[in-house]
């Protein structure tokens, strides 16, 4: 059985990322294969000689996937395919970079180098859990690999969980926090976030672990046997652009989740919540309305979530227009008090990505489709 460690990471300058799940899996007696690391800007040669001599590493430059490319034309895929699936949306002109597409393109790096079981953890994850003690949270190293092979060994396909740390959304108290979390369509984090001036919005590991069944994938956290893909389609999501500037939609964890729920396929939640520097300078606990760069890791968190939107509801089958109308108005007023509270008036501008993202969902729907289609030949030639 070969293990493979993956990660999309925006330049391979340092090797921390990476040494510390590959000590992590030698500290507890696990075999990792290799690493396969997506990069998007930088890769200096000192650092990947310096993984490559604890465990074979595999880089991909994603706005040229050379290996992947090569493999394909051996293979036989069509060029249409090879464009869909190895051709950055955006353009090789912007650093960005769509989450589905660097996930696609690692998954398909890895079927194609045989691995069997791909973890994918993100360059802010670590493989320890954030407790609370009687002095206080405290990290508290855990065998990550093992608890995720555990429940692939008992017969699930996908293995993933949730994250110890500070929340995404950060310490706050304002009229209008329910408008602007319904907007967003994040209405389940309503109660949660109202009562952040208790809990600070940081997140704990339970007492005890919980294994349950799941159909919410954490893209950072998760373990997949390559093999259960035979029938599902990749992760995706798409991008869209508002006053030139381009924007990310998020959730391609969230539509595969949705998909795999439908197949059938056994995913599996492991109770196992590894840290998650969320604003990479844990333990400062993220002010709002003190610090712009909390501010911006929020605004392009709203715009991910407006980006995401139209395309989940056209999933999950809503009512697209009721969802809409109703969403836009609540997500004005929450916006209107999220500039009050913050003083920074950027926030307004999100209404204009909403509008935007929901008239760009004929796109999405097409992207996803011709995605569809290029992974089915992909599979029916490689898997």
């Amino acid at each position: 059985m070969k293990v493979a460690l993956g990660m999309i990471i925006k330049s391979l300058t340092s090797d921390a990322e990476l040494m510390r799940f590959i000590k992590n899996a030698e500290k507890y007696g696990h075999k990792l294969d290799c690493a396969i690391v997506a990069y998007k800007q930088h890769l200096d040669p000192q650092v990947e000689q310096k993984i490559n001599e604890r465990l074979p590493l595999f880089t991909i430059d994603i706005k040229n996937p050379g290996y992947c490319a090569e493999q394909f034309r051996r293979r036989g895929i069509s060029d249409a395919a090879a464009r869909t699936l190895l051709e950055c949306p955006v353009g090789k002109g912007s650093v960005l970079v769509p989450y589905g597409f660097n996930r696609t393109v690692v998954m398909i790096e890895a079927i194609l180098r045989g691995v069997d079981i791909l973890f994918f953890v993100d360059y802010d994850v670590f493989p320890s859990v954030l407790m609370m003690t009687p002095d206080g949270p405290v990290a508290i190293d855990i065998d990550f690999f093992g608890a995720h092979l555990e429940q692939l060994a008992s017969g699930s396909q996908v293995t993933t969980g949730e994250y110890s740390g500070y929340n995404i959304l950060p310490p706050a108290s304002f009229d209008g926090m329910d408008d602007l979390l319904v907007g967003l369509q994040k209405s389940e984090m309503t109660g949660y976030w109202q009562s952040s001036q208790t809990h600070r919005c940081l997140m704990v590991a339970p007492s005890a672990r919980e294994i349950k069944p799941s159909s919410k994938i954490l893209g950072g956290n998760v373990a997949i046997k390559l093999s259960s893909f035979s029938g599902l389609p990749p992760f995706f999501s798409s991008h869209y652009t508002v006053g030139g500037n381009v924007f990310l939609c998020r959730g391609e964890d969230t539509v595969l989740g949705l998909e795999i729920a439908k197949a059938g396929i056994v995913c599996t939640d492991i109770g196992l919540s590894p840290l998650h520097d969320t604003y990479q300078n844990y333990p400062v606990e993220p002010d709002l309305c003190g610090d712009r760069s909390v501010q911006e890791r929020l605004y392009y968190a709203c715009t991910g979530w407006v980006g995401r939107n139209p395309f989940l509801n056209y999933i999950i089958g809503a009512d697209l227009k009721a969802v809409r109308g109703y969403q836009r108005e609540r997500l004005k007023h929450g916006l209107g008090a999220l500039v009050g509270y913050t003083s920074n008036p950027a926030f307004t501008d999100i209404l204009k990505n909403f509008d935007t993202s929901s008239d760009n969902l004929g796109r999405y729907i097409n992207e996803f489709e011709n995605v569809l289609e290029a992974w089915e030949e992909f599979r029916n030639l490689c898997l």
